[in-house]
């Protein structure tokens, strides 16, 4: 049918272009076969491999070939080699963690190094081999932009009007300053209007004063998880005076004390309670298909569309709805269309227990195959142990087993303690699921939908400029209100 290639991307997840391409030829129903040359071309992820190669792919009818390895889930007897893939995926998830934990090691001494590691220069410089390490050079023109926001405003100005200012002057937002290699906007171009977080980065840049710091964040990867966590100042890695500055340091310092300020006076106003906007991760702009934002006003909280007070080509309708208006007529066609679809609170309960219950199995049955593995480890190496002491197997290669199994248990050992954390999360999540579930077909029983449960059966919500409320169940089609 196809040849799906993810070159230059990660194995380590599955949210990868050509392979989610794949995933829709295989749903409908183009794909009978796929083939790779070896499991490690599939994916280093272990649990989420698995699921694919054992539970995926048998549902919807679809055979799995792995060349290098010999593996076939169309062939017969094939219960050893489906052990052989588990313990293969393992591996290479493992060696996937190993080859990070390197790489970031090379990198945090390329740092101490005063080198810069960065894939791409904060706006305003450019970096360039100096010395035989990566430098940040100044961009005269695109520093007198970063110099021109902290001084607009040091001096009182609101970011709302420094975002006009530059829109007025043709000044290209960062991504397409990239994009274009130029500051100002030229015949031909499309001029964007800059956004609130990108000035807001610009402001809080601590490189621009010519101090080099790098490690704020650190990715949790190695702990197999997603996201980053975001370090302490004193885990930060400082190179002072590494290029030059493009403003002072006091005027950086000027800067900080009013973004200060400005925060803890938001910190003042009370913030989003829990289910306060239930609908927030579903609810998107029908026109402009952007996500909803939320504000408050008169007592009540309201959706709309931030794109309606944009500048350039992006600008969108106007259009708001309230928390409770949304509340009310969702709760009812949610009601009135699970009643016409005979779905009883038992059933509900079922359908979410089943689901929950298959993410815990799964899990479970990892930490099984982990602890098999520690076992069947250890068993060899006491083995070993018996073929040195007859002096059968030397001393070095003795050592180099024994520390590859401590290693791999160290290994085991952490990943248990994140997929015993998950199991609680599920668990946790399950009965206030259920509970939710039990309590919707009772009109008494529920008075507001929370927004696990919004997200549970919700697909998406689209509100249009001609006060169109659409509404997509993930158990049901499309349903439009006026």
């Amino acid at each position: 049918v196809d040849c799906y290639i993810d070159l230059g991307k990660t194995g380590t997840n599955f949210n990868r272009g050509a392979f989610q391409r794949l995933m829709q030829d295989v749903r409908m129903g183009d794909i009978n076969c796929v083939i790779v040359k070896d499991l490690s071309r599939f994916g280093r992820n272990y649990l989420e491999a698995g699921n694919y190669i054992e539970k995926i792919f048998p549902f919807l009818g679809v055979r799995f070939i792995a060349v290098a390895d010999g593996f076939d889930t169309g062939a017969g007897g094939n219960e050893t080699k489906q052990m052989v893939s588990e313990i293969k995926n393992l591996v290479n998830d493992a060696y996937a963690k190993d080859i990070s934990a390197k790489e970031r090691a090379a990198k945090r001494m390329a740092q101490k190094n005063g080198e810069y590691v960065g894939s791409t220069a904060p706006y305003g410089y450019c970096c360039e081999k100096v010395d035989g390490i990566y430098k940040l050079i100044k961009e005269p023109e695109a520093a007198e932009i970063v110099q021109r926001i902290f001084e607009e405003y040091a001096s009182g100005k609101e970011i709302q009007q420094i975002i006009d200012g530059l829109f007025e002057d043709g000044v290209h937002r960062i991504s397409d300053y990239n994009n274009y290699h130029h500051v100002y906007w030229q015949e031909g171009e499309t001029l964007h209007q800059w956004g609130n977080s990108s000035v807001r980065a610009v402001l809080n840049r601590h490189n621009y004063y010519g101090d080099l710091v790098q490690r704020k964040y650190e990715s949790r990867f190695a702990k197999g998880e997603k996201g980053c966590d975001v370090l302490d100042e004193s885990q930060w890695i400082v190179t002072p005076n590494a290029h030059e500055p493009i403003i002072s340091r006091e005027l950086f310092e000027k800067v900080q004390i009013r973004l200060k300020a400005a925060q803890d006076a938001r910190s003042t106003v009370v913030g989003w309670e829990d289910d306060e906007r239930a609908f927030y991760n579903v609810f998107y702009c029908g026109d402009c298909k952007r996500k909803m934002c939320t504000r408050r006003s008169r007592g009540s909280v309201f959706y709309f569309c931030n794109a309606a007070q944009y500048r350039d080509e992006r600008k969108c309708s106007h259009k708001s709805i309230s928390e409770n208006t949304v509340q009310k007529i969702v709760r009812s066609e949610l009601t009135r269309q699970m009643q016409l679809a005979g779905f009883k609170k038992k059933d509900m309960s079922a359908m979410s227990n089943d689901i929950f219950s298959a993410k815990i199995l799964e899990i479970q049955n990892e930490i099984k195959k982990l602890n098999a593995e520690v076992e069947q480890r250890s068993e060899k190496l006491a083995q070993a142990f018996m073929q040195y002491k007859d002096e059968k197997l030397s001393r070095e290669n003795y050592m180099e087993m024994r520390e590859e199994r401590n290693n791999w248990k160290i290994f085991c050992e952490e990943r248990k303690e994140t997929l015993e954390q998950m199991i609680l999360r599920l668990q946790k999540q399950q009965k206030e699921e259920t509970r939710f579930l039990r309590s919707l077909l009772n009109l008494e029983g529920t008075t507001r939908i929370n927004a696990e449960l919004a997200e549970a059966l919700i697909e998406s919500m689209y509100l249009y400029g001609d006060g169109r409320l659409e509404i997509n169940f993930r158990f049901k089609g499309a349903i439009e209100h006026e």
